[in-house]
């Protein structure tokens, strides 16, 4: 009796998988294959792997073979690596049940940051990560919240607002002052980070953390940061450490709380606190420590555009308040840190691109504090930039989840020169650190320092350089974070001789943004001493 009870729920069980296969092919298949051939889509180049190709890995050797090489400080060289082994631009797998297609090919780029715009999301699984720590704000929020959003930051990157540099010098004259001046190794990488963190905070806040005021630095702003950078690195786990790649898919209970600390442990309240009492918390003091300052200077006439006073007119939830201002931050803090970071690291090694921006400072500015319009005028200076952003981009790789079943322009067929198709729920990701460093795009010096490649008359990569992302979502603080870099870069020429102090080679520390694992070692000693 059991026996015969079993083979009829056996035969259920697979009359039904073959229903539903047949009802799926007379449906969603039969549309992919009309699809596909209005637009002479072909197969994509798969991965290729080491594994038996009868073997049904769900893309777990790619998995574990990315945690691997993350451990290893290598994970951008890895995925270049896959793209190389295929010979291809374009690779497609299986990713746990999940079609994954990884690119540097420029044309798909611009498809799915530009003309294909509306066709493409974030992903709902990047989105869930990234709100459970930051909110909804600009960064996780898509279709007419996202506009919203960006429309309230827009008037913060008018050319009248990033033009003043008095901002700038403020805590770039602090900046100086807390570096060492004797010559011996300090790592400039988590200073850039304060110097960031400052500038930014006043800004787009109205007030600073002044987290370089090393006597007034408060214990809820470093709580703060380490929390931050935890949550912002998905492969960092308190459990990954004690049992490896298995912790993973355990609860973090150190991201919980991290999330908590960020979120402050008062944001369940829906409404706007003026007290500014000891135990607030970190976003929650900026928010009332404003608030206050406000009630002060009413009817006074305001400077400049203030985004955080722009959202406390627009809502009274200081959950939303909080939301875009840890959003905003992530770009104004992290971005700008690590790009200055990668510069510096790369100009001592450098003594002949040293040489020749000091004798462009010398040109353009001289001793003095440079001002907006000085700064656009040095092209070199802008070069070097340029070059470190390319090698060393903030944003090493994303990703995009289809939203419809769709095709892109490239990556099909034997020379992937065919359209693909992309169905519903896929993800194409794209490898900006592979496509910033393609030969056949930048030459065969692809992978050297060469600023002066950014000088040459007709060179103009396109949607092969996108250090800003590009389309729609292109990062609305570029100016901004360009003319910071500058001035900073700048102003430590102007006053000190720089000496590199790290030998090893340039390996990556990824969380949503990318530095230099190894920091910014360097020996500072006064110009002329």
């Amino acid at each position: 009796m059991a026996i015969f009870t079993f083979t009829n729920v056996a035969v259920s069980l697979f009359s039904l998988y073959v229903g539903r296969r047949i009802y799926w092919e007379a449906t969603t298949g039969s549309r992919r294959r009309a699809l596909a051939k209005q637009n002479g889509a072909l197969p994509c180049t798969p991965r290729v792997t080491n594994l038996p190709s009868f073997l049904p890995t769900l893309g777990i050797d790619f998995f574990i073979s990315n945690l691997r090489t993350y451990k290893q400080k290598r994970l951008l060289e890895h995925w270049q690596q896959d793209l190389m082994k295929a010979k291809a631009h374009t690779i497609s797998l299986d990713l746990l049940g999940k079609r994954l297609y990884i690119t540097d090919d420029p044309e798909i780029v611009k498809a799915l940051l530009a003309t294909n715009f509306d066709t493409w999301s974030l992903g709902q699984d990047r989105i869930k990560q990234m709100v459970d720590y930051l909110g909804h704000g600009v960064f996780t929020n898509e279709g007419a919240a996202w506009k919203h959003s960006r429309e309230m930051l827009r008037p913060c990157f008018e050319r009248h607002q990033v033009a003043d540099t008095s901002l700038f010098a403020k805590h770039m004259d602090r900046f100086i002052t807390v570096l060492p001046t004797d010559g011996r190794t300090i790592d400039l990488q988590p200073l850039c980070h304060e110097l960031t963190l400052d500038i930014a905070t006043e800004f787009l806040f109205g007030r600073s953390t002044d987290s370089l005021k090393r006597e007034e630095k408060t214990k809820e702003v470093a709580e703060f940061v380490e929390a931050f950078e935890y949550c912002a690195d998905p492969f960092l786990s308190e459990q990954y450490d004690k049992w490896g790649w298995v912790g993973l898919l355990l609860p973090d209970k150190k991201r919980k709380r991290c999330a908590q600390t960020i979120k402050g442990n008062n944001c369940l309240r829906g409404y706007i606190a003026t007290n500014t009492d000891q135990d607030t918390d970190f976003a929650d003091r900026i928010i009332d420590e404003e608030l206050t300052a406000k009630a002060k200077a009413q009817g006074s006439q305001q400077n400049r555009y203030i985004f955080l006073d722009e959202l406390i007119s627009a809502t009274s939830d200081r959950t939303v308040i909080r939301s875009e201002l840890l959003n905003i931050l992530l770009a104004g803090r992290d971005t700008t840190a690590a790009l200055l970071s990668n510069v510096l690291w790369e100009l001592p090694r450098h003594p002949d691109i040293m040489s020749r921006l000091r004798a462009e400072i010398t040109e353009f500015i001289g001793a003095d504090i440079p001002t907006y319009e000085q700064l656009k005028e040095m092209k070199y200076l802008r070069a070097i930039i340029n070059e470190s952003q390319r090698l060393y981009p903030i944003v090493p790789s994303n990703s995009r989840e289809c939203l419809h079943d769709t095709t892109l322009p490239r990556g099909g067929g034997p020379d992937g020169s065919a359209p693909i198709l992309v169905p519903k729920g896929a993800y194409v990701a794209y490898h900006t650190y592979s496509m910033h460093r393609r030969p056949d795009i930048y030459g065969a010096d692809a992978a050297e320092f060469k600023p002066e490649r950014w000088l040459t008359p007709g060179f103009r990569p396109g949607w092969a350089y996108i250090p800003f992302s590009g389309g729609p979502r292109v990062c609305i603080g570029q100016n901004f974070a360009l003319t910071e870099a500058m001035f900073v870069v700048v102003r430590l020429l102007q006053v000190f001789e720089i000496e590199g102090r790290d030998e090893d080679v340039w390996r990556e520390k990824l969380s949503i943004t990318c530095t230099g694992a190894g920091g910014c070692k360097v020996g500072l000693k006064p110009r002329g001493s």
